[in-house]
């Protein structure tokens, strides 16, 4: 029976021992191997939000924060959801200088529902906008329309989209302007603009204006009357509509949306004011079309006499 609690407690000595040798090696190992951390890492990284949602370029924060500070040229406001007041901190603890940041949001650049486009096939698989978009380039008539299985929504680590009518809806107040929802979207009707922008274009559609017009009643007809009332602001871009925000002033957003007085889809971000300036383009169209009522009912009367 001694024997036994003689077996037991050596037992116990030498695993103590073991532990306690084990763990000063570990302790020494550690000490000497140790990585050293710039503190200036630490501090950007819990400045950052911690999204990690990579609309800096970056793998993460904790990949931004380090290039921030050991890079030189990477600049300190590439942290699209922490915006100005981010840069100025990730600034103050680099030494960089912060520059001026561009809030953005994103917008969807679809107009299905409004458009009336049709289904050519009931998609059955999984429901996700990737899984439907190998299927045929996806179940609606226009192959550049939004799928609306809600990818975005699920993506969008702000939660500032929600489905609604198979659609997604930006909530412009929560949205950051990461992106993630942009490289989500397998059709890409999602982009990123200037949070101030006073127009945009809410239709992707690449085709013919003979083929948008057999598909969709709110798409871009591609008549180019934009391009040639904004010249240089806005553009045919790899066939589609772009804006040139850098140079998008008031002058070139009504010019755009004046020039577009047949679809109307070419329309200030603010639908207040698209709405006021429909009104006013047809008011002035009824009041061209009477002028030239008038004037052919004149020239008529004076053949008559």
């Amino acid at each position: 029976m001694d024997s036994v609690w003689t077996i037991a407690l050596n037992g116990i000595i030498f695993f103590l021992a073991f532990g306690i040798i084990c763990g000063l090696a570990l302790a020494i190992a550690a000490k000497k191997f140790a990585v050293k951390v710039d503190p200036k890492i630490e501090a950007v990284r819990a400045a950052l939000p911690g999204a990690n949602c990579g609309a800096c370029g970056y793998a993460g924060c904790e990949s931004y924060a380090e290039a921030a500070v050991t890079d030189p040229k990477c600049p300190p406001n590439k942290c699209a959801p922490g915006k100005q007041a981010v840069a100025d901190k990730v600034a103050a603890i680099t030494g960089k200088s912060a520059g001026a940041s561009t809030p953005v949001i994103s917008v969807l650049r679809c107009s299905r529902n409004e458009g009336e486009v049709a289904k050519k096939y009931s998609y059955v698989g999984y429901d996700t906008c990737q899984g439907a978009a190998i299927a045929f380039g996806g179940p609606y008539d226009c192959t550049f329309a939004c799928i609306g299985y809600g990818d975005c929504e699920a993506a969008c680590p702000f939660h500032a989209i929600h489905m609604k009518d198979n659609m997604p809806v930006i909530d412009p107040e929560a949205c950051t302007g990461c992106g993630v929802c942009v490289k989500a979207c397998p059709k890409q009707v999602l982009q990123l603009i200037p949070k101030d922008a006073p127009v945009y274009v809410p239709c992707s559609s690449k085709d013919s204006g003979k083929a948008v017009t057999n598909v969709c009643k709110a798409g871009c007809i591609h008549c180019m009357a934009c391009t040639r009332k904004a010249k240089d602001v806005v553009n045919m871009v790899n066939d589609r509509i772009e804006i040139d925000y850098d140079k998008c002033d008031e002058e070139a957003a009504k010019a755009g949306v004046w020039a577009c007085s047949k679809q109307f889809i070419f329309r200030y971000t603010n639908p207040e004011r698209q709405a006021n300036a429909v009104q006013e383009i047809k008011a002035e169209q009824a009041k061209k079309k009477a002028a030239a009522a008038a004037k052919a009912a004149q020239e008529s009367s004076a053949k008559e006499l």
